[in-house]
């Protein structure tokens, strides 16, 4: 039996207005915070990464494509995160069974808890959602389903990703890991500063 094709979706989209400097690009240690992001994906289990991309997409375009990594443009980014995941959904290859979804200034997850989730994924199947959590509380990347394309791709986008994942918490799973970095997102200058002491702190893998 074939195992199931699982994509990854990185939103980077966004026009980074509370933070200098155009997120994605940023650096934490020798690469940027879209190349750390990309980075977590590279494992055999996971078919195929696709960014998504708008505010700034020149700059974007010429990284991903001399990584050969696949992209998709929202025009529309200006409307809010729910169109990139929508922009993002479309793009992904019929065959995927389900994908991660993490906003690109959410980069220093360990590959470890992305091994997690597939290993609770390939247990329960049926789940339609596997949410990281650390102490309590729940973080990215969720592991979602393909069985809630049709729901993204037909919701409005009111309350975001949120409402709609609340919609289905009864077929969800909440798996515990140690990694605090889940939680750890960057929206300001100091968040950007607190992961570069972090990464010193602890040197990764990829």
């Amino acid at each position: 039996m074939a195992e199931p094709e699982i994509s990854a979706l990185i939103l980077a989209a966004g026009s980074s207005s509370r933070i200098d400097g155009f997120k994605p690009l940023l650096r934490i240690g020798p690469k940027s915070i879209l190349e750390h992001a990309l980075d977590l994906f590279r494992l055999p289990a996971i078919r195929e990464i696709v960014t998504v991309v708008g505010h700034r997409s020149e700059e974007l375009v010429p990284m991903l494509r001399d990584r050969q990594a696949r992209f998709v443009v929202n025009e529309n980014f200006g409307a809010g995160m729910f169109t990139s995941i929508q922009a993002g959904v479309t793009a992904l290859a019929d065959s995927c069974a389900g994908f991660f979804l993490l906003p690109v200034d959410i980069p220093l997850v360990r590959q470890e808890t992305i091994i997690q989730l597939l290993e609770a994924y390939a247990a329960d199947p049926t789940r339609v959602i596997i949410h990281p959590q650390y102490q309590g509380r729940c973080g990215h990347p969720p592991l979602i389903s393909a069985k809630l394309f049709k729901p993204i791709l037909a919701h409005t986008g009111d309350g975001g990703l949120r409402a709609l994942l609340r919609a289905h918490q009864a077929q969800a799973l909440v798996l515990p890991v140690d990694d605090p970095l889940i939680l750890k997102d960057i929206d300001t200058t100091d968040d950007l500063q607190i992961l570069r002491d972090l990464y010193r702190q602890q040197p990764r893998e990829q």
